[in-house]
């Protein structure tokens, strides 16, 4: 993101006599504030619905759970697709103007959700709800980001990134509290305050414009979405059409082919949708891959706890939702202390401890699912320990992603490495829904299934990091705990 606007003042952004830029804007609480907003409100809502989703599968009980699934995942698979077109697309329309539209998009799709009167009305809001959402990832890292000088600009994305992480950590919660006490259309409802607010507050904000430059591969978008949405249909409908059904190998063979043919064009686009020279080096393949890898785990052990919680233990939404919320808070707490310990011990030390504590916690989830439903003795010790376990893991994989990234390209590294967890999120969630759908009334079996398929790609990032991290120490953000 190039800083070539006009500062406060009107005059263009000086130098500060060491050959960096001096920052456009002066980083006020305030604006802080309103570019973390965005981030907030995108990943509050890719968490907090999930505890809703048990009460929305109730009033529209005439869809079955894979088709309800897209209110999840949908939102998921826009955001993937979109995430890095929409922020090049910021860069030439400015980021301000962008920014304005995202929130206005977010706003006016989430009435939409509030008030909708089918699933297919209630699916369609939430696929342009994430559009918006789409757009205000990237513009509200690229606005926070110009406010601070060059040497601490990995400030502000550890400041964004630690907004994510509270809105991820208190979505469960909050959404099993408004499901319970109100309704599930809260849920979506309560945005629209922020939403107005944040829009009136932009015109405060500089803009922020990079003059010319290839204009993003939209088709290449367009590619990576229905790869995702064919691989997920697939996925979801398994159970169903049966695993070696023609219907489903064809749409799991297809998103495959799109998919490589996603790799092909961003190989050769100016402007591609996903940044393959990102991929270069082996931290980054580590740090990239493996938050795919474990965002498919976590966004998997999400929905399926919340649905374990709900119909087997047979607890509220509100009792599901604060049961879920121990995890992505003790991420959030540990997050600074793990980038003290990977500066100390090493990035792939770190991550390879924090996967085998996250599978201890998923062992204990595993025990305790199928005892007496007790908050404190069969839960609470498993999902926290696994929410410390994502927290030394989290944080360290986006530090390795950035890790030699020059500091002109630290937004565009930061929302791939964001779009790598939304593309976890996509199969993750995917995953538990098949699983879930094909354990039919044995809940108990299809959430030990989940957890242990959860094991699995947890050892597989812990084999990953051990293979390809070789940095000693690590710079890191705050990442999301759950987006």
């Amino acid at each position: 993101m190039a800083d070539k606007t006009a500062a406060p003042d009107g005059r263009p952004g000086g130098s500060t006599g060491d050959g960096e830029r001096a920052p456009a804007v002066k980083p006020s609480a305030g604006l802080v504030v309103l570019c973390c907003l965005g981030a907030f409100m995108a990943f509050l809502d890719s968490t907090i619905v999930n505890a809703a989703f048990p009460s929305i599968t109730a009033e529209f009980g005439d869809s079955d759970l894979p088709t309800l699934s897209w209110v999840l995942n949908g939102y998921n698979v826009v955001i993937a697709a979109l995430l890095m077109p929409a922020g090049r697309i910021a860069d030439r329309l400015g980021c301000r103007r962008s920014f304005a539209v995202g929130l206005t998009t977010f706003t006016l799709a989430s009435v939409a959700c509030g008030i909708a009167g089918s699933a297919e009305v209630l699916i369609g809001a939430r696929l342009v709800q994430a559009v918006g959402a789409a757009i205000l990832v990237p513009t509200s890292l690229a606005l926070l980001m110009p406010m601070f000088p060059m040497a601490r600009r990995l400030i502000a994305i550890t400041i964004w990134g630690a907004a994510a992480a509270v809105a991820a950590g208190i979505g469960p919660g909050l959404g099993g509290l408004l499901a319970e006490h109100w309704t599930w259309r809260a849920v979506f409802l309560a945005n629209i305050p922020i939403g107005v607010v944040a829009v009136w507050a932009t015109r405060h904000l500089t803009e922020q414009r990079e003059r010319g430059g290839p204009f993003p591969d939209v088709a290449g978008a367009v590619l990576l979405g229905t790869s995702l949405g064919l691989l997920t249909l697939g996925l979801v409908k398994a159970p169903d059409w049966g695993w070696a059904d023609a219907a489903t190998l064809g749409c799991l063979a297809a998103g495959v082919l799109l998919a490589a043919a996603v790799a092909f064009r961003s190989n050769r686009h100016p402007a591609p949708v996903v940044e393959l020279d990102l991929l270069r080096s082996r931290n980054a393949v580590g740090g990239n891959v493996g938050t795919m890898l474990f965002s498919v785990t976590f966004y998997a052990v999400i929905l399926n706890n919340i649905l374990f919680l709900t119909s087997h233990w047979q607890w509220s939404l509100l009792a599901a939702g604060l049961a879920t919320t121990p995890p992505p808070i003790a991420s959030a707490l540990v997050a600074r202390p793990a980038s003290r310990l990977a500066e100390r011990f090493g990035s792939r030390k770190v991550v390879i401890a924090g996967c085998l504590i996250y599978t201890g916690g998923t062992l204990l989830l595993f025990w305790g699912g199928g005892q007496s439903p007790d908050f404190v003795t069969h839960w609470l010790p498993g999902a926290t320990i696994m929410g410390v376990g994502a927290g030394l893991v989290w944080p360290v994989l986006g530090g390795v992603a950035l890790a030699g990234v020059a500091p002109s390209r630290l937004a565009t590294a930061s929302a791939a490495n964001a779009a790598f967890r939304q593309l976890g999120a996509v199969l993750g969630t995917a995953l538990a829904v098949s699983v879930v759908t094909a354990a039919g009334a044995d809940m108990l079996g299809g959430a030990r299934t989940t957890w242990y398929l959860a094991i699995g790609f947890a050892l597989a990032v812990a084999v990953l990091a051990a293979l390809t991290v070789r940095t000693t120490t690590t710079t890191t953000t705050e990442a999301p705990a759950a987006a």
